[in-house]
């Protein structure tokens, strides 16, 4: 049988010391509609058909709870969940209906260095709006530091379908579709959020977000530059709680035939670290952000 594999990041569930605060930035800043609040979560969507890309709730310490993936169908869940289980990673149990907002059919559970995803199907999406001029469309790809990359690559290959698009020095960038990356494996010494990055419509929409950030008094930790690997444009920000976000467009569609690049193929002269080279680099700030958010594993269930 042919080894089944998720689609696409569905959607990423946090956990905020400030909830108003949050939710005001992710809909008045970040351009995120709410969709609902169920059992004090906040469920929030893009122009995308998703139910929703980003969950928040009130808890003590900020951090990430899951990020989810969305399977085609029963049949795929089922099959990744025992892919999963082949691997020996702890679950939540057998994939089931799901009963919190948007309901579904799936699973949760735990790579091997400790995170929390899931794989649902099913869910009650929206119509498709379509793209918007300045508003995210769904989540591009979250960038996770590891202290273990080879383990946890490993697993993303064989339990979940993943494939290596590139590499680099510090990084290892996956894919699930045809969008260069979904996720981003970075080598590290700690196992934490390196960022979150939102797709947006266009590189006009890119640089409206800037703006419309820099209006709200965010600014720019770094870009507006145009990455190597996936050749996609892109816009660091630090958001609520000092949250590493990344609003970026026009990621490199590849296939089966793409040639992976090691990392001595990727090289930028002295001083640059992408390909316009319009700033040095990521602010110091945006860098301390990228190696403070955690999973927090303690009493947050898949049904909410």
């Amino acid at each position: 049988m042919n080894q089944a594999r998720v689609k696409v990041v569905r959607s990423v569930d946090l956990a905020v010391t400030n909830l108003g605060a949050a939710q005001n930035f992710f809909t008045k800043v970040w351009n995120l509609d709410a969709v609902t609040e169920d059992r004090g979560i906040v469920y929030l969507r893009a122009s995308g058909p998703f139910f929703h890309v980003l969950s928040l709730r009130a808890a003590p310490k900020s951090g990430l709870i899951r990020v989810t993936f969305h399977a085609d169908s029963r049949a795929a869940t089922d099959r990744i969940y025992e892919q999963i289980s082949r691997e020996g990673a702890p679950t939540d149990g057998a994939p089931r209906p799901l009963h919190s907002a948007g309901g579904g059919y799936g699973f949760g559970f735990r790579d091997p260095e400790g995170r929390n995803f899931a794989v649902v199907c099913e869910v009650a999406d929206h119509a498709d709006r379509g793209a918007q001029p300045d508003r995210p469309t769904k989540i591009s790809h979250v960038n996770l530091n590891c202290r273990d990359n080879d383990v946890t690559f490993n697993f993303m290959v064989r339990a979940l379908g993943f494939a290596l698009s590139d590499q680099t020095r510090q990084f290892r960038f996956i894919r699930c579709n045809s969008d260069h990356h979904s996720l981003v494996l970075g080598f590290s010494n700690d196992v934490l959020l390196n960022h979150i990055a939102f797709e947006m419509p266009d590189l006009e929409s890119v640089m409206r977000g800037i703006g419309r950030m820099r209006d709200h008094g965010h600014a720019v930790e770094w870009g507006p530059g145009r990455h190597g690997p996936g050749n996609n444009a892109f816009a660091y920000f630090c958001g609520p709680e000092e949250l590493p976000l990344e609003y970026t467009a026009e990621m490199q569609q590849v296939d089966d035939s793409y040639r992976v690049r090691a990392p001595e193929e990727w090289t930028w002269p002295a001083g640059r670290l992408d390909q316009w080279g319009i700033t040095a680099g990521p602010s110091a700030r945006v860098k301390s952000a990228q190696a403070f958010f955690g999973f927090l594993n303690d009493g947050y269930r898949l049904d909410g």
